[in-house]
């Protein structure tokens, strides 16, 4: 049994954890790490001796950790050379906590230009799709999710809940158990990035397109739900990116 013990985690506070969740978050530490550039592609993580001295877990919670970071495609270990960071072509960039820690981290650009890039691959298609076959029921939850984006506060955890579900029923009535399921995998990166840009510089326009889409789904136009969605993820995507510099400038 793993003892209870202090960890520092990557943002300087003391939290306190055992067993499972001492690996993870010195997973999450080096991760964010690797993600940030402080570890190099090809580069070797600090020995288990390091880790365990600088985090002050046990050697098994190190060896999980290290586990956890290569089932993420982060990194790949080897008997007598160690734990090398593996090249950024081969990192699992959808895994959830891979996208959380890039989200939270204050991503780049070419980050957000790559998440929004593959939601346009999708999403119109998906909302278009819905159009045709989405359900009564399904229709109505679109319709509640966008009230509560409408009236909860603005930037609040139930403002963004609503925008998630928005999206995450949307993918659902396409009727695809792969949109769902490629849904469930950015969902933490959607929630994160609605909070950016809610809490900054997303507006009245942002709702009115939400609103778009779900009429045009409603009347079953699958055009014109493709072009409400692509309409959307541009604006949104505008928010996120000026909502980073807004940050960045606060950070000055």
């Amino acid at each position: 049994m793993v003892r209870e013990a202090d960890v520092l985690s990557e943002r300087g506070t003391l939290v306190r954890g055992t067993g499972a969740r001492l690996s993870e978050m010195v997973a999450s530490a080096l991760g964010r790490r690797i993600l940030l550039g402080a570890y190099q592609p090809g580069q070797t993580l600090p020995t288990e001796p390091q880790i365990q001295r600088e985090f002050g877990v046990s050697r098994t919670a190190v060896r999980e950790a290290i586990r956890l970071l290569s089932a993420k495609g982060l990194t790949v270990s080897r008997p007598k050379v160690g734990t090398r960071i593996r090249p950024a072509a081969e990192w699992n960039m959808l895994d959830s906590e891979v996208l959380r820690w890039q989200m939270e981290e204050k991503p780049n650009e070419a980050f957000v230009n790559a998440l929004f890039e593959m939601r346009e691959i999708i999403e119109p298609a998906a909302a278009a799709r819905a159009a045709e076959r989405a359900t009564a029921a399904e229709i109505d939850r679109l319709a509640m999710a966008l009230e509560g984006i409408r009236s909860e506060p603005r930037g609040s955890a139930a403002q963004i809940a609503s925008d998630v579900a928005f999206h995450m029923t949307l993918l659902e009535a396409a009727r695809n158990p792969m949109l769902r399921s490629v849904g469930a995998l950015i969902e933490s990166a959607l929630e994160i990035s609605f909070s950016l840009g809610w809490r900054t510089v997303m507006g009245d326009d942002a709702i009115l397109q939400h609103d778009a889409v779900l009429e045009a789904v409603r009347d079953r136009r699958p055009e014109d739900a493709f072009l409400a969605m692509r309409r959307l993820l541009r604006n949104s995507k505008g928010n996120v990116l000026d909502a980073i510099w807004v940050t960045r400038g606060e950070g000055h």
